[in-house]
Formats: C-alpha cells, sequence, structure tokens
C-alpha cells in the first residue's frame, strides 16, 4: 500500500508538469505572471477612456478655469492694437433709416468716436443695443475697412392710436405698442378702440388697404368683443362689418359706394352683419324726408 500511495504522489498533475525545484543558489527574485488574457481588453478600454478623458476633458479645463479664454482674450487685444497702430480706426459713421428714432439716443447706443479701432467692438451688442430703442425694429452694421463703420435702421411703421382709459398709444404695423412716442404729429392716424383692437390691427389694415380711397376716409375703428369691427367714417356714418368674411363686405360696401354714392347721403348707420342683406338707417334729415315722401304718398 505504501509503495502504492507513492507511484500516485510521483504521477504528474493535470494541469502540467510539477515546476522544478530551484537549484542551491539561484535567485529567489521570481518574473510576474502574465495576466490572464480576459483582463487584457478591459486595461485596454481603461486606457483608452484616461485618454480620452485628458484630450477632451483637459481643454474643458482649461477653458472652465478661465486660462483658454485668457488667452483667447488676450491674442484678441494684441491683434486690435497691432490694426489700430495700422490705421485700421474709426473715421466716420454712415447711418440710414432714421426718421423718427431720436438722433442722441441712436448715437448712445452706437458708442463709438473717431480713433476707435475699428476691430475692437461687437456688432452683436451694438445691434442689441440699437434694437432696445423704442423706434428701430432691426439694424443691420457693417465694417467698411479701413475706416468706415455702415448702420443701417429698419424702424417700425406707425399706422394708428390706441385710445384706452383716455389714454391713446401709438401702434406699429404690427401690432405693438410704441413706447414714448410723440403723439403730436400722428394726430391724423385712425384711431382703435377696443382691448385687443392692437392686435387684431395688422390684419385690419390689410384689408382696409384694399381700397385705399375709401380706407382714407376712416377716423376710427372699435373692435367689438375681439370678434368683429365698427367703423367710422368722416360725416359720422358707422358701419358694422360682419364677424365672418368681413373683406367680403369691405369690397362690396366700396363697390356700392363708388356705384350710389352712399357715404355722400344722409346715413347713420350701414348693417352689414348679415350675410344676405346690408340695413341701412338714414341720418335726421333723410328720416324726415322719407315721412315727407309717405305723407304725400
Amino acid at each position: 500500500m505504501r509503495q502504492l500511495m507513492a507511484k500516485l504522489l510521483q504521477w504528474p498533475s493535470p494541469k502540467g508538469p510539477a515546476r522544478a525545484k530551484p537549484k542551491k543558489g539561484a535567485s529567489k527574485t521570481s518574473r510576474r505572471p502574465a495576466p490572464p488574457r480576459w483582463r487584457r481588453p478591459a486595461l485596454r478600454g481603461i486606457a483608452l477612456t484616461a485618454i480620452l478623458g485628458v484630450i477632451v476633458g483637459g481643454p474643458i479645463w482649461l477653458w472652465q478655469s478661465g486660462t483658454a479664454e485668457r488667452a483667447v482674450a488676450s491674442t484678441a487685444e494684441t491683434i486690435v492694437a497691432a490694426s489700430a497702430r495700422a490705421g485700421l480706426t474709426v473715421d466716420a459713421v454712415l447711418l440710414e433709416g432714421r426718421h423718427f428714432a431720436a438722433r442722441d439716443a441712436v448715437s448712445r447706443a452706437v458708442n463709438l468716436r473717431r480713433g476707435t479701432p475699428i476691430l475692437g467692438f461687437s456688432l452683436t451688442d451694438m445691434r442689441e443695443r440699437l434694437i432696445a430703442l423704442p423706434w428701430v425694429a432691426d439694424a443691420q452694421i457693417e465694417r467698411r475697412l479701413p475706416d468706415v463703420v455702415h448702420i443701417r435702421l429698419t424702424e417700425r411703421q406707425p399706422i394708428a392710436l390706441w385710445q384706452r382709459k383716455g389714454r391713446l398709444a401709438l401702434v406699429d404695423n404690427t401690432g405693438e405698442i410704441i413706447r414714448g412716442a410723440d403723439l403730436r404729429k400722428f394726430r391724423e392716424l385712425m384711431i382703435l378702440v377696443g382691448i385687443d383692437a392692437p392686435k387684431a390691427a395688422p390684419t385690419l389694415f390689410a384689408m382696409l388697404s384694399s381700397e385705399p380711397d375709401l380706407a382714407r376716409r376712416i377716423t376710427a375703428a372699435t373692435r367689438i368683443g375681439d370678434r368683429r369691427w365698427t367703423l367710422s367714417f368722416t360725416g359720422g356714418v358707422r358701419v358694422y362689418l360682419p364677424e365672418i368674411d368681413p373683406h367680403l363686405a369691405w369690397a362690396r360696401l366700396a363697390g356700392l359706394n363708388r356705384q350710389k354714392k352712399l357715404l355722400a347721403r344722409d346715413i347713420k348707420l350701414i348693417d352689414m352683419r348679415l350675410p344676405d342683406r346690408m340695413i341701412v338707417k338714414p341720418g335726421a334729415l333723410g328720416a324726415q324726408t322719407l315721412l315727407r315722401k309717405g305723407k304725400n304718398t
């Protein structure tokens, strides 16, 4: 039995031959075993992630810390200073399109002086300051090297006066209020009445523009319940436009006025709210004329 056990102990292991015992006097140091094959792709992934982190995160950290921003600003200042020494400075500012905007307000928004480096200011910032002015709807700015700045303003177009709570405000062609306008210059404009009148004004004026001769005789337009308009004409005639298809009623009114001179007659009211008929109410003199004609018949 002892001999059998000894043979079994001497039989090679299934994992491979037994390691040889180190010889006497040999160094005790040994190589570190290589990592298993399954671990190698994971190590590559970790290394790649670290490299990408340095490439992407490095610039982000530089920018967030302000280092890159300061470097860019310093470079820009150097370029601007060099361009100014080369003669690229503002000598003239050309302004187009200003009619109603105050000159002093525009000058403060532009904020340029002769000798300012022409590359030393932001066109975007200047445009934002200009369109913040009450009268300016848009602004286009360009540098014309070496020494000219050209500015083209697009001002808001006033179309009517809005009457609310005993006060008047100027309305532009988009339905917005122009703040701080001198209303004395716009006394001849049509007066709008109603809470939602400014919002509906662009659509109204687009309709009225199809018959400009008739539109010039309108003195006021009243918005009724955010649904329809009542027009007041010179001479005191009022016209009730319908809620549905008011443009058709407007075209019909213009045609009848050309044929029969309705607005030249003694008429108090023209009601066009019904699609199949038009109700005309005469004025005081017109009613008396009708009564006299009725007695004679």
